[in-house]
């Protein structure tokens, strides 16, 4: 494959959309609770014997989970997304109107919003999508679903340093007890590069999507028939980074451009961050 014409495949890859206005509180389904289901596991119950198991071109089930940040081993209160993708064809979905849920009203009234991923009875470590202390935001997102002849036997999170300069990507990767999950306890990357609310807001002045809650997804492994899931070559990390970074610093030049358009005050917030992707 070649670099940008590729990246600019996947970059634009179909998104499959789920409607923010139906997120609505989980609780155990009484399916789940008659299979004897974990209360994370992620299959689809209209359809639970193509689901259970990964055969390319077919139909996989992926869950996003969102919440406060915080133990989630207690009793707590957590929202859940769940779509069929068609197993190894690069994907994502994005929810939305998800920035404006919960970074604008503060969706969870807590200090982070956590998400984390699951397919079968694999879970992902977490990772914060926002940070209301420090009002970071982590937009990129993309598992590897490792998958042994169909059945998943693990989750790990794409290196989301690719997307940044390295003084601006930080550990982003929690243990489901509220603690960070290092490199060496996790085995996969934990950090992650974020934008700042400002210049978050100044894309969703444009219109732009680009701070949505959105989760691209990759295989890796083996399907139920024994065929090699080759998807995970198309994840961000296996490009330059440089070919990264220079998309990314054009859809943030594209939106600097246009806000010049808008309000003194949209104007202002930006102008207040300086040169964000050189460090200024």
């Amino acid at each position: 494959k070649t670099g940008v014409s590729t990246m600019a495949s996947t970059l634009s890859s179909l998104s499959h959309s789920l409607l923010w206005a139906i997120f609505a509180l989980i609780s155990i389904s009484p399916y789940v609770a008659s299979q004897g289901l974990q209360p994370y596991d992620c299959i689809d119950p209209q359809n639970p014997g193509l689901t259970s198991r990964v055969e390319i071109g077919q139909n996989t089930t992926v869950c996003l989970y969102t919440g406060p940040d915080g133990d989630w081993n207690s009793n707590i209160q957590y929202k859940r997304f769940s779509v069929n993708l068609v197993a190894d064809e690069f994907a994502n979905y994005k929810v939305p109107g998800s920035y404006s849920a919960i970074v604008g009203g503060n969706f969870f009234n807590g200090n982070a919003t956590q998400i984390f991923a699951a397919s079968q009875s694999a879970l992902s470590f977490q990772r914060r999508y926002y940070d209301a202390t420090t009002n970071f935001i982590f937009p990129y997102l993309t598992i590897i679903v490792d998958v042994v002849d169909g059945v998943v036997r693990g989750i790990a999170w794409d290196d989301a340093c690719v997307f940044c300069e390295k003084n601006q990507c930080l550990p982003n990767t929690y243990n489901f007890d509220g603690t960070e999950a290092t490199s060496e306890q996790a085995s996969q990357p934990t950090n992650g590069c974020y934008l700042t609310k400002a210049i978050c807001e100044g894309f969703q002045a444009t219109g732009s999507d680009a701070c949505d809650l959105k989760l691209y997804v990759v295989w890796t492994g083996t399907d139920v028939n024994g065929n090699v899931l080759k998807s995970s070559d198309s994840r961000f990390s296996a490009f330059p980074p440089n070919r990264i970074q220079e998309q990314v610093v054009g859809s943030y030049d594209s939106m600097m451009s246009e806000v010049q358009n808008f309000g003194q005050d949209v104007k202002d917030k930006l102008n207040s961050v300086g040169n964000f992707f050189k460090g200024e």
